[in-house]
């Protein structure tokens, strides 16, 4: 119900240094969903009153409703006849809420042309009514009250609302925008009282960051280490190996450190070598979470971030692994697969051998496979590709049927230059046909 909720472990580090915190007010700042509130709300026998602060529309709605206030939420002029089958969950104060926060999910549909955004549209007209009945019961249930909400920017909160001595909790926005962004289809469609406030960059978090060591009492999350910070560090959370770590200041309290673990197991099929030629026989073995998450680990590049595949297989070639490759289900085209991750054995003698994983991701044997674990026809794939070329070595020539669909610059990796769309015919050769095509036309060029 609830969106961007912090880890779990980053909250246990929160319910712990709060049993230290003195019987007063607590004030939390950039409160986005709420996590450190129902955190330190579930404490047993916790009476202590709780304060929150935001600026963004959908955490100041969650906010007021908290608050035992009003929300003065209304559809713009402008989108009543779009959105007029929503008007009556716009009667009282919960029903708004629970709207706002379906919202959050169907809004981005709303208004835009295409086949695919208007059945999405229709799929949630029809379904409004028992989702929203559901939310309303989940709100309804809700035993966390703030005993107020500041709607307005944090460091004037921090200046004018909360008490010099009070206890505050902070976990800011870890990207400017963050919010806006996500939640951008409320702002869009409704009118709301929405504060005046300076985009918060990193000046603004140095505000912050001043402004709450001045107290005796608080716990500050970042998402980078300070090295003037470091005497009040009190902890690192990295819930995945390549997720973003997570920085824990606080004025007093233990220690602790939340590492990953990686859950991996053994493929028991030996890795071609860096000398062998490959053979004549190529094959597709479906592999479990943890073999697909340690070869993953071996090879893949690290600036990929790992995700959990519909379908992962190993690729070998008379019995020596070469690669593996994972899918996704479909996105947006319902007979196209989303190919997430398909990467090479790193060192063997071949250049293009990524492409003979590409070209066994596509094989017929590959779509059956798929169409097994969906229980519907596909008939194509797709892929995104990060890079600083214009065209992607791997996907961009010498793969029958691929082609270039969408080129994006600059990426959303924030890493590299182009953000590339490829996708291709799912199913046109066995992979029989796909290591003969792939030796006439690359198995030449050696390292």
């Amino acid at each position: 119900m609830f969106h961007g909720s912090i880890p779990a472990d980053l909250r246990s580090i929160i319910y712990e240094h709060a049993e230290s915190w003195p019987d007063t007010d607590l004030y939390v700042g950039c409160s986005g969903n709420f996590t450190i509130e129902r955190t330190l709300h579930s404490r047993p026998g916790e009476r202590r009153a709780i304060h929150g602060n935001d600026v963004q529309a959908y955490s100041s709605a969650l906010g007021w409703w908290l608050a035992g206030r009003p929300l003065d939420y209304r559809l713009k002029d402008e989108h009543r006849d779009l959105l007029a089958w929503l008007e009556p969950y716009l009667t009282t104060s919960t029903d708004t809420l629970a709207s706002l926060m379906l919202g959050t999910r169907f809004l981005q549909y709303v208004g835009r042309p295409g086949v695919y955004y208007e059945r999405m549209v229709r799929a949630t007209v029809g379904q409004f009514p028992t989702m929203h009945a559901k939310t309303v019961a989940k709100l309804n249930a809700l035993t966390l009250r703030l005993a107020s909400y500041y709607c307005g920017d944090v460091r004037e909160y921090l200046e004018t609302v909360v008490p010099a001595d009070a206890p505050v909790a902070m976990f800011p926005p870890f990207y400017a925008g963050d919010y806006e962004a996500q939640f951008a289809g409320i702002d869009e469609f409704f009118d709301w009282p929405a504060p005046d406030y300076p985009m918060l960059d990193e000046d603004g978090k140095e505000q912050i960051i001043g402004a709450v060591l001045d107290r005796p009492h608080w716990i500050l999350g970042l998402h980078i280490p300070r090295d003037e910070l470091r005497p009040w560090l009190r902890g690192v959370v990295q819930t995945s190996n390549r997720g973003m770590p997570i920085y824990v200041y606080a004025s007093s309290g233990a220690r602790r450190v939340v590492a990953p673990a990686q859950d991996v197991a053994p493929i028991l099929a030996p890795k071609i070598g860096p000398a062998e030629q490959l053979g004549d026989r190529m094959a597709i073995h479906v592999l479990s979470g943890g073999q697909f998450a340690a070869i993953r680990s071996q090879f893949m590049s690290k600036t990929i971030l790992p995700g959990s595949p519909l379908l992962a297989c190993g690729v070998s070639v008379d019995g020596k692994l070469i690669g593996a490759f994972a899918y996704l289900p479909p996105k947006f085209d319902p007979a196209c697969a989303y190919l997430m991750s398909d990467f090479p054995v790193s060192w063997t003698r071949y250049r293009r051998l990524a492409k003979l994983i590409v070209m066994a991701a596509a094989s017929r044997e590959t779509q059956l496979l798929l169409q097994r674990s969906l229980s519907k026809r596909l008939t194509s794939w797709s892929t995104t590709a990060f890079t600083d070329r214009p065209n992607s070595a791997k996907y961009g020539r010498g793969i029958p049927g691929v082609k270039l669909q969408k080129r994006s610059e600059p990426a959303a990796d924030g890493i590299h230059r182009y953000q590339l769309q490829y996708g291709g015919p799912l199913g046109d050769w066995t992979l029989h046909e796909a290591l003969a095509e792939w030796k006439r036309r690359h198995g030449k060029d050696m390292r």
